[in-house]
């Protein structure tokens, strides 16, 4: 084998090192934020004895100290999905050709990292939790728009253009709920009277979800045209 064969032989393993390691890192990290918000949203009672609910509180009310009696559980797994996030980005970014990769790499492991200090800074720490909060979806929605425009612009059979869609529509919703936020006078504050449906709530779990689903599935759809 010559040094030129040899070289071409490491960078193919190197990046199927790589692929696997980022795939691993969106199906484990969207599911252990998923879990978590599950198992955490099951067992909170509010201050008022009432139970969780997306349509009227918040997704950091899950890691509200104090509050939230398995706010430990929820905010490990964001740490945990934070974390997950960044090497999933990068990882996607190192498989993708093209300039447009290196923004939404680098709009990812930001967004990533937002993530993981929701978990360090709760709702406890309101200013410092909204601004690590925002950092994430903010900045996360441009990651996931910039990553579906990259799919659409440069069709590849490991992420089919479905995906786009899937990213446009949380896109959409995350324009909703800004719109929403905006016209809010408490903004993320703890509400003084909690009504039964809070559209500002709803869309940010849409959001959420919207983000989670968006990396299970590109990493599911990854690993599946890659075995």
């Amino acid at each position: 084998m010559t040094a030129t064969e040899l070289e071409t032989t490491t960078l193919r393993a190197t990046r199927t090192a790589v692929d696997r390691l980022a795939i691993w890192a969106g199906l484990i990290g969207s599911s252990v934020i998923a879990l978590g918000s599950v198992a955490s949203a099951v067992a909170y009672t509010g201050t008022k004895g009432e139970s969780y609910s997306p349509l009227n509180h918040f997704v950091s009310e899950l890691g509200e100290g104090g509050v939230s009696e398995l706010a430990a559980v929820f905010n490990v797994a964001l740490n945990i999905g934070g974390v997950c996030f960044v090497v999933f980005m990068l990882g996607l970014a190192a498989t993708r050709r093209g300039r447009l990769r290196y923004l939404y790499g680098a709009t990812g492991v930001v967004a990533g990292i937002g993530g993981a200090l929701v978990g360090v800074f709760p709702m406890n720490d309101l200013d410092k939790h909204a601004l690590v909060a925002l950092t994430f979806f903010v900045l996360g929605l441009v990651t996931v728009l910039l990553a579906s425009v990259d799919f659409v612009r440069a069709p590849d059979p490991r992420f089919p253009r479905w995906l786009s869609v899937l990213g446009g529509v949380t896109v959409v919703a995350f324009a909703i709920f800004l719109v929403i936020l905006v016209g809010e006078a408490g903004g993320l504050a703890h509400p003084e009277e909690r009504v039964a449906i809070w559209p500002l709530t709803i869309f940010e779990w849409l959001l959420l979800v919207g983000i989670l689903a968006w990396v299970f599935l590109t990493a599911f759809a990854w690993r599946r045209a890659t075995r």
